[in-house]
């Protein structure tokens, strides 16, 4: 018996330092911080939600929303409370509801997003615009990995909040009891404030193809114009196909922009000509996905 011990106890230190080393691998290749993006968005939702972008060498800035504001929910929900996002999100069993709110209402691509555990309907506009405290980042649920996590904590540990520019969202919440947001005049104001600047440096252009929603294919056109990809076509065909589908020739398939496409949309890749743009984007289920009433 004590020899089977002697055998099985190095095994099984090797088996995990397999694990951990495969996990550490996994964290540093999935890592949206390590991807060398000029920018990353990331969204704490709670009882006050707070939209970061993060720049490696410009401007960071922070958003404060109002929980009793309405926002359009994409995915056909229509509109909902941002204090009641949480709560549609866990009896949907879909948390990616919140990271895609914040991306339709800032028209920006969502990298990272933490919320509660717990089902609550924050009812009270607190407004504290407070850093992310370690149990934020650390304890409540997320789409992050363990290396993002220490990333974002070192950068809130070490920035105060006069690091960020705040921008003031009053101006664009209608008032009284049925507060609304305005996308229209925060979209005109704001664009291009969140981008990515290495995509506008390669001048790569997307054509978005759609079956049935223009309000949601234009949707979607804004949020990739946000990040720094030219729409420059809105185009309707009436043959839907499953999941989504990029098209570019075998040189922009290589490129950042068609990377970032496909990595945030999930989108399946092929290599073909395009005409109107380098990328072509055919919605198919996004339209469902992304759908705005």
């Amino acid at each position: 018996m004590a020899y089977r011990n002697k055998i099985s106890n190095p095994i099984i230190f090797i088996f995990l330092l397999i694990c951990l080393f495969y996990y550490l691998f996994k964290s540093v290749t999935s890592s949206v911080f390590l991807k060398g993006r000029d920018k990353i968005n990331v969204v704490f939702y709670g009882e006050e939600a707070r939209f970061y972008s993060l720049d490696r060498k410009n401007v960071n800035y922070l958003l404060s929303f109002s929980n009793l504001v309405k926002v359009i929910v994409p995915g056909g929900y229509g509109q909902y409370k941002v204090g009641a996002l949480g709560k549609l999100a866990s009896l949907e069993k879909k948390p990616e509801i919140i990271g895609k709110t914040f991306s339709a209402t800032t028209s920006s691509l969502v990298d990272l997003y933490f919320y509660q555990k717990k089902i609550i309907v924050y009812h009270e506009n607190l407004n504290l615009k407070k850093a992310p405290t370690f149990k934020e980042i650390f304890l409540r649920n997320s789409n992050a990995n363990f290396i993002d996590k220490l990333i974002l904590f070192y950068i809130f540990s070490t920035n105060n909040k006069e690091s960020f520019q705040i921008i003031d969202l009053d101006p664009f919440e209608t008032k009284g009891n049925d507060s609304e947001f305005d996308y229209n005049s925060f979209y005109k104001k704001f664009q291009g404030s969140f981008f990515q600047r290495i995509y506008r440096n390669f001048d790569i252009n997307v054509q978005i193809v759609y079956t049935k929603s223009y309000k949601t294919a234009q949707l979607i056109g804004q949020m990739i114009e946000g990040e720094g990809i030219r729409v420059v076509d809105l185009s309707n065909q009436d043959v839907s196909l499953r999941g989504c589908l990029l098209i570019a020739d075998k040189n922009t398939t290589t490129t950042k922009a068609f990377e970032r496409l496909a990595d945030f949309f999930k989108c399946k890749t092929r290599i073909g000509e395009t005409s109107v743009s380098d990328i072509i984007l055919e919605l198919g289920d996004l339209e469902k996905e992304w759908e705005i009433k």
